[in-house]
């Protein structure tokens, strides 16, 4: 039995069903079989001469319908370039029914006319294989640029000059007859020679990497090319005698066509030209072209090949015309692309120097002054997650024009992201045209179906009070821009002081994510109480940064710079890993605590959040009811419809929602139907108000009701005192947090605290606001766990009960 062909030759029929697979494997296998087996017969090694009407007769016309049936399955089969290799299959099937009909009828007739009927059936093969290559082509040289076609052009032509002068000349020469004889017998090697020019041709279009399939077309068409020109060589000269091994290259070249059909197509990105091969290739062709010219002058090669050689150099002179305009458009693309922003059109950062370093010079010379402005866009990031990519583009190519518009004259430069340099000859007018541009950026931008406004910080430095070269000058900009932002003001002018700052900010940018890499972000762990029971029963995770020179860092010093240098991915991830691994500490122990984790707008727009969330809740076996992850009213706000699938899908994985900084946002309560919020975070500026004014007391009490009522959980963060502690107690307050519990603590104080009754020191204010004695008879009931007064560890402790796994 024959062995199937593999993917490995017929790359296609990986993607086919298996039993189709094979089918289509052992066609090819037995293709390759016939072939082999014919071409040794004609070469006299298998078989004898009684053998001959078997194998010339009768296996040849087999692989020939063979290919046929194997091209034609490929275009069923496989949908990409179905109708060119259809074609294909057709016309392969009229050259194999010429052979068939030659062998039935004409073989063994006494005379064989010429042209005869199967001559019309091996010529239906040409046009059928020129309407495939057509169609070929057509799906790769689509916005192909003219060198290209001039080059394909070059190849083309030498080679129909060589062919010309090796092959059809001697072949008019030599044969006799006829009209339609002669005329029969010339369109062969005319036919052939069309082909390989043609597929010449569509290498030039690849950039002379055709590939795989476009190889195996070359090769089948000059195969069975070489065949028909050695076989008229033979007929004109008298000395053509059947059964040798020249039969065996027209089934050959075709069985080469039927392999080209089951390899993959070429990728357009796979149009990539090789430089060398694309000066190089055509420069040979040009100099065979030459040589056949001046060839003619001492040997006659003929008319046709000397018209199409000389039609090759002209070509290649238009090509070297054609390349050197290019090269002068490129030279004046790319120095204005060497001077221009591509986004915006506005002037780029290598510009901008010029016209500052020329601003200085000047103001230098006439002891005049100007002012640089820096500008960035605020919250642009958050844009870009939010719209995505392509609306903060639309945005920035607004944004030029915009700010243009405001200063006319003056040179307005993008210096990167959303960073745009100003350069204004009136440096008195500095403050007011910054408010302008805070005007003009106002104004709506349409981006799409969207509609925004923006504001941006500017950074003011003026020369030379401020600086007296460009880039100390953008140093001082830079600096006051980013005053701008921390102050929350639409600009600001350099101020020498703010430079400490700046420095320090930079620093922190460089060393934060080596910090996140190599663990210098640590947790602390606020307590959370149970006022209903007097009990612990859970922490908040807050990161702080161990840093080496600055000793520990709060999150307000940090987390803004990791939001603006894009590494609060990292950031949480080291959060939530170590929060998580602490966690299951405490559970080993039989301590049931739940934990609170604070996550970003950034970390619920991350695509990556929810897939790793769902991996390390897995790795420490954490019950998701345990988890909760506190965003702030300014997220629901900001980005309540982007970020709504994600807490559908967090409530969907068992992680509990916590709103924190609740009441500061102005979000609307609907929030509180529609999401999946089981606890609620009044702001610790409520919990200080309360106590002096009755408004606000009145907003916490409804605020504790309504949640009681809609089932969801409510913590007062802040309280710092026994008085906010006794009134919260008051409304019913379930949950307390603040410095009068505790302080952040780290993990291994956080047990020792517990386990030393730390909460002690307030027990008789939590007692003394306990109206009905709830609390002392909870502790009564606990027996010798702890002292009277005490508030006491939650659940059982090791040894208690089940563990929570």
């Amino acid at each position: 039995m024959i062995a199937s062909v593999g993917p490995s030759v017929m790359p296609l029929t990986a993607g086919l069903g298996r039993g189709t697979r094979r089918a289509v494997g052992g066609a090819g296998a037995l293709l390759t079989a016939a072939v082999a087996a014919l071409a040794l017969h004609d070469s006299g090694l298998l078989g004898g001469g009684g053998l001959d009407a078997f194998f010339n007769d009768w296996v040849y016309s087999f692989a020939e319908f063979l290919v046929a049936g194997l091209v034609l399955a490929r275009a069923l089969l496989v949908e990409t370039e179905r109708r060119a290799w259809l074609v294909l299959a057709i016309g392969i099937a009229f050259y194999a029914a010429g052979d068939l009909y030659y062998t039935l009828v004409l073989e063994n007739s006494a005379s064989i006319p010429s042209p005869a009927p199967s001559d019309a059936l091996y010529l239906l093969f040409y046009p059928c294989a020129y309407a495939m290559l057509a169609r070929l082509v057509g799906q790769h040289v689509r916005d192909v640029h003219a060198s290209v076609w001039l080059d394909g052009a070059i190849g083309g032509l030498t080679l129909a000059a060589l062919g010309a002068a090796l092959v059809l000349d001697p072949v008019i020469a030599t044969t006799h007859g006829t009209f339609g004889s002669v005329a029969t017998n010339l369109a062969y090697p005319l036919g052939d020679l069309v082909l390989i020019v043609f597929v010449f041709g569509v290498f030039a279009l690849t950039g002379w990497r055709p590939g795989r399939a476009w190889t195996l077309i070359l090769l089948g068409f000059s195969v069975t090319a070489v065949a028909d020109s050695i076989y008229l060589f033979r007929v004109a000269e008298g000395a053509y005698r059947p059964g040798t091994a020249l039969d065996a290259l027209w089934p050959f070249g075709l069985a080469l066509l039927a392999f080209a059909a089951w390899s993959p197509p070429r990728r357009r990105e796979d149009d990539r030209v090789a430089d060398v091969a694309v000066m190089l290739l055509p420069c040979i062709f040009g100099a065979v072209a030459l040589f056949l010219l001046i060839r003619a002058n001492y040997i006659h090669l003929g008319v046709i090949p000397e018209i199409l050689a000389g039609l090759a150099l002209l070509v290649g002179w238009l090509r070297f015309a054609a390349t050197f305009n290019e090269v002068r458009k490129l030279s004046g693309i790319r120095d204005r692309q060497a001077r221009t922003d591509d986004l915006t059109g506005l002037a780029n950062r290598r510009q901008f120097y010029a016209h500052l370093n020329g601003a200085i010079e000047g103001c230098r010379a006439r002891g005049a002054s100007f002012a640089l402005l820096m500008i960035d866009l605020d919250h642009f990031k958050e844009l870009n997650d939010t719209l995505g990519h392509h609306s903060g583009d639309l945005l920035l190519q607004q944004i030029g024009p915009r700010m243009q518009s405001v200063v006319r004259g003056d040179a307005v430069a993008r210096l990167g992201g959303d960073e745009f340099g100003l350069i204004l000859r009136d440096a008195s007018a500095a403050a007011a045209t910054a408010e302008r541009i805070h005007q003009a950026l106002a104004r709506p931008f349409e981006l799409g179906e969207e509609t925004v406004s923006v504001q941006a910080s500017v950074g003011i430095a003026v020369f030379p009070d401020d600086a007296q070269s460009a880039d100390a000058m953008l140093q001082r900009a830079d600096v006051a821009m980013y005053q701008a932002k921390t102050d929350r003001s639409r600009y600001a002018f350099y101020a020498p002081g703010a430079d400490t700052g700046s420095r320090e900010r930079l620093g922190l940018v460089a060393e934060l994510r080596s910090a996140i890499e190599q663990g210098g972000l640590v947790v602390h762990y606020q307590p959370q109480v149970d006022l209903r029971t007097n009990t612990v029963s859970g922490v908040e995770a807050l990161v702080r940064w161990q840093h080496p020179r600055r000793g520990l860092l709060g999150p307000h010093q940090f987390v803004p710079v990791a939001e603006h240098t894009g590494v609060m991915r990292e950031l949480t991830s080291s959060v939530l890993e170590q929060a998580l691994a602490q966690q299951r500490a405490w559970l080993d122990e039989g301590r049931e605590l739940s934990l609170a984790v604070n996550v970003s707008a950034t970390n619920l727009l991350d695509p990556a959040f929810l897939g790793d969330l769902r991996r390390r809740l897995d790795h420490w076996r954490t019950p998701p009811g345990m988890l909760r992850l506190e965003i702030t009213e300014s997220v629901l706000i900001t980005e309540g419809s982007r970020v709504r699938h994600v807490i559908d899908s967090l409530g969907g994985l068992g992680v509990n929602l916590s709103l924190d900084d609740f009441g500061t946002g102005y979000s609307p309560l609907s929030y509180l139907r529609e999401l999946p919020v089981t606890e609620i975070k009044i702001d610790r500026s409520f919990v200080e108000a309360m106590m002096s004014d009755r408004d606000t007391a009145t907003i916490v009490a409804a605020v504790i009701g309504l949640a009681r009522r809609l089932g969801i959980e409510v913590v007062a963060e802040g309280i710092e005192t026994a008085g906010q502690l006794e009134m919260l107690r008051s409304f019913n307050c379930p949950f307390a947090q603040g410095y009068l519990l505790s302080r952040p603590l780290p993990a291994p104080v956080v047990g020792r605290w517990l386990r030393e009754d730390a909460l002690s020191h307030i027990a008789e204010e939590v007692l003394a606001a306990d109206p009905v004695g709830s609390a002392r008879a909870a502790l009564e009931s606990r027996g010798g766990q702890a002292t009277a007064g005490a508030l006491v560890w939650p659940g059982p402790v090791a040894g208690e009960g089940e563990r929570v796994r």
